[in-house]
């Protein structure tokens, strides 16, 4: 009788050694795709990152080579011919008279159309 006890308190050890065994597994696999997961949320991050500041760096390189061509005195003597209307020594500057009479607004003739109707149409003129 005493052999049936100690029969029945082994085998409960071992029911109880098998479970907490279940539960050790089903922690490590759960650990194990929650890593995994947050590893391609990592990659995809790391990925996009990468790609922004492959792009970043091109724009400063883009910026970098502007940068070098302001500083030119071919881009100096441009921008003071163009913008600053200077000219060099020894140029020969033609000045041409400028017309700065503002015409008279021209005031729409009355139709019997509704104004937008009449807007609308102007408007579709205007593109052909």
């Amino acid at each position: 009788m005493l052999r049936q006890q100690k029969r029945g308190h082994t085998l409960n050890i071992h029911k109880v050694l098998a479970l907490v065994a279940c539960f050790v597994i089903g922690y490590l696999i759960w650990s194990t795709v929650a890593a995994l997961v947050y590893l391609g949320k990592a990659d995809r991050l790391v990925t996009r990152t990468f790609a922004e500041l492959q792009r970043v760096s091109a724009q400063t390189l883009e910026q970098q080579k502007a940068m070098q061509y302001h500083a030119t005195k071919a881009y100096v003597e441009k921008v003071a011919r163009e913008d600053m209307l200077m000219s060099k020594k020894g140029d020969t500057v033609i000045l041409f008279p400028v017309d700065r009479t503002v015409p008279e607004p021209v005031s729409p003739e009355p139709t019997g159309l509704p104004r937008a109707l009449s807007q609308l149409i102007t408007w579709v003129k205007g593109w052909f």
